[in-house]
């Protein structure tokens, strides 16, 4: 790379990519790009704000934003989610690439999946760093601007940033926008398939609940948005601390006179919560929780996952939150390598009592998704279950009647499902109908297969 323009302030371009390949959320905010954007902008940086995961305004590519923005010192690109690993990442690790040749400009990549997947993105020549929680991952630069831009990259993650010195010109949003914000950083969970626990370094990091209410009523009254989700991978960390943030999230929204006035969806760990503290969420006006069940067997839940979820204490909680009219969605595990036949039959009759409207994966993505770097990728190494490529890992099942069970299921998932799905959005009200119609074909399908129905029989 050559070396940057020397600048009073630094000019940087933030990107926030699409990391799904299906369009049917449109209106998400990417909130910590967003966040960043305003930590960025009070550290006396010249900051563009490239928003490609909200969709619901055409933003232009990254090329073209690059050359409307005139000279940059850097591209920031924030990759957290692990559902981008695999073919969304290698298209974005293209689209880096290619502006790192031609625009000669260098890319600085934050967030868990920057770092789980570091090596590739640099082998891919699409990035020159990576920056996460952990400290022991400080950047460090042939330039003073790049070493200061991941000083202050790293200042960021460990802090909060007001959004209130966001004016009206930095929202290009509309009011159906979800936004999502922080209060927290880090996780104290350990799950053996998660990315973040090669960015945290260990840990939780807790942000004053009282500056996030105060972003959120900044940010209705800039753009008249109601939803917003505390996008957190561990919003509370202890059972007492969750209990007391949840008190101040209700109390500090109503005495900003947004009690009844917002919907909210939270990250949550089950272990964290207990009824008392989900009434005071409903109260603060929580709609939608999200929690990691993964399994309903406890061997494959603490064993293979690494998890400390008590499943009795998570039906306590889910019933809580039914009875205050906060709707559960949980994300789950069904495909695993050492998946058997009885092993699915006995998670789908689980399921199955737990509600599967909860769960909104189709079971034929309910799958792990192995990310570089993680525990469970070592695991599956050592075991002789990995396929591994560039921006592909993949694990081989060590039965092969449940291998041979989830490539029919992937085939009816590919011909019969996914045709539909790429053309639905949630603007369109009856495409949710459509969606849980298509969910429900694929239970049938599932559960009506001949060796699911035998394994049930001998059961």
């Amino acid at each position: 790379m050559p070396a940057m323009r020397a600048m009073s302030r630094p000019r940087v371009l933030l990107y926030a990519p699409r990391l799904y390949d299906l369009g049917f959320k449109q209106h998400h905010i990417d909130g910590e790009a967003l966040a960043l954007y305003a930590h960025l902008r009070r550290e006396g940086y010249e900051c563009v704000f490239l928003d490609s995961y909200y969709r619901a305004v055409r933003a232009p590519a990254l090329a073209e934003a690059i050359t409307a923005a005139g000279d940059v010192n850097a591209v920031l690109v924030h990759l957290w989610t692990s559902d981008a690993y695999g073919p969304r990442l290698r298209a974005i690790a293209d689209e880096l690439a290619a502006i790192r040749r031609t625009c000669q400009v260098p890319v600085i990549a934050f967030g868990p999946l920057a770092v789980s997947a570091d090596a590739e993105l640099r082998a891919h020549g699409a990035i020159d760093y990576s920056i996460g929680l952990d400290r022991r991952r400080q950047l460090t630069a042939a330039t003073p601007d790049l070493a200061g831009i991941g000083e202050t990259i790293g200042r960021y993650l460990r802090s909060h940033t007001p959004l209130t010195v966001l004016g009206p010109g930095d929202l290009p949003y509309l009011a159906d926008a979800v936004v999502s914000v922080s209060a927290s950083r880090g996780c104290y969970g350990r799950c053996t398939f998660c990315a973040y626990n090669a960015d945290l370094g260990g840990g939780w990091l807790e942000l004053p609940v009282p500056d996030v209410v105060a972003d959120i009523a900044h940010l209705n009254r800039l753009t008249g948005a109601t939803r917003f989700a505390l996008a957190d991978s561990d919003f509370g960390g202890t059972q007492d601390a969750c209990r007391a943030r949840a008190r101040q999230l209700a109390d500090g929204l109503a005495d900003q006179g947004l009690a009844g006035e917002l919907r909210l969806s939270i990250n949550v760990r089950s272990e964290t919560l207990d009824p008392q503290t989900v009434r005071v969420l409903a109260g603060a006006g929580v709609r939608t929780m999200l929690i990691g069940v993964e399994s309903f067997t406890e061997e494959t839940l603490h064993r293979l996952y690494g998890k400390r979820q008590d499943l009795a204490h998570l039906t306590e909680v889910v019933t809580a939150a039914d009875a205050c009219g906060i709707t559960t969605v949980a994300s789950y595990i069904l495909w695993h390598p050492w998946q058997t036949i009885p092993g699915i039959r006995r998670e789908l009759d689980a399921i199955e009592a737990f509600g599967r409207w909860r769960i909104p994966q189709f079971m034929a993505r309910s799958q792990l998704l192995v990310i570089p770097g993680t525990v469970i990728e070592h695991k599956l190494r050592r075991s002789g279950l990995l396929d591994a490529r560039p921006f592909e890992r993949r694990f081989r099942f060590a039965d092969p009647a449940a291998s041979a069970l989830h490539h029919a299921l992937g085939g009816w998932f590919e011909q019969t499902a996914l045709p539909v799905l790429t053309g639905l959005s949630e603007r369109r009200a009856d495409d949710i109908s459509a969606l849980a119609a298509l969910k429900a074909a694929e239970w049938q399908w599932l559960t009506a297969q001949p060796a699911l129905t035998a394994a049930a029989t001998h059961a």
